[in-house]
């Protein structure tokens, strides 16, 4: 099937989500963020986009975007390719990273945009990672309410007040409304491995990966059976993150 056109937006604004390949972390740690906006970072003056907003997740991540002087697709495969080569080279892996080509949407005008933001803002609240969008330590809220470092905040704050201490407390409450907007989804028809490594901590009770080869066969094989059953679950996935063969998996 051929793939569907992207859309191109008349403002040059994208909203983009990138996702992990079979719903796998595209992050494993706090580094491989600081990474990723490192080169978001490094390649704003090569390709002279500007960033409105961000927001990085285990198993995705969503930029909001202006196009400059490089194509949008072409700026994202830049970027991609550079931290897909680190991150293998990180982790002794190879292969695929990313879920096919990133998905985009555009964005037509202000009201779009601030609602964009916030969507992005509010994804680790959705999640239940954080508790407040304050609270999250990889997003561009950040960057707003204290100092921007990657983020062009001006654009966004001007039209929130004429003076910065209004512009604050505006963006401060807007950010903050709860608010049902679905924007740009990543959807998430699989558990990603976080999620399932947790899950098997926690029916096998025990604290670590690791100490799975201690517990009883019978228990074992029980737990194993309960999960390949799940339908958000492959047996590869499973075995994957695990560390029991699929061969033992298959039995159970």
């Amino acid at each position: 099937m051929a793939r569907k056109a992207r859309v191109y937006s008349t403002t040059g604004i994208y909203h983009i989500i990138i996702r992990g390949i079979d719903h796998q972390s595209i992050f494993a740690d706090h580094s491989d963020k600081d990474k990723f906006l490192e080169l978001l970072s490094e390649y704003v003056d090569v390709c002279q986009y500007r960033v409105y907003g961000y927001c990085l997740l285990d198993d995705h991540l969503h930029l909001l975007i202006k196009e400059g002087t490089t194509k949008i697709g072409n700026m994202m495969k830049r970027i991609g390719v550079k931290y897909v080569a680190w991150y293998n080279g990180k982790y002794n892996r190879t292969g695929q990273l990313f879920h096919d080509r990133f998905k985009s949407e555009v964005v037509e005008d202000d009201d779009y945009l601030f609602t964009v933001l916030r969507y992005i803002h509010q994804e680790p609240v959705r999640l239940g990672i954080a508790t407040e969008v304050s609270k999250y330590n990889y997003s561009s809220y950040g960057e707003y309410v204290a100092k921007s470092v990657l983020v062009d905040s001006n654009y966004c704050l001007n039209l929130m007040g004429n003076t910065t201490a209004k512009a604050n407390i505006a963006f401060k409450k807007y950010m903050n409304e709860p608010a049902e907007e679905k924007c740009l989804e990543a959807t998430r028809e699989k558990m990603i491995d976080a999620e399932l490594k947790l899950l098997i901590l926690r029916m096998a009770g025990v604290k670590t990966l690791e100490e799975l080869t201690g517990i009883a066969k019978v228990k074992r094989n029980e737990m194993l059976h309960e999960l390949k059953n799940i339908d958000s679950i492959s047996t590869c996935q499973l075995s994957r993150v695990s560390g029991f063969g699929q061969s033992v998996i298959s039995r159970a």
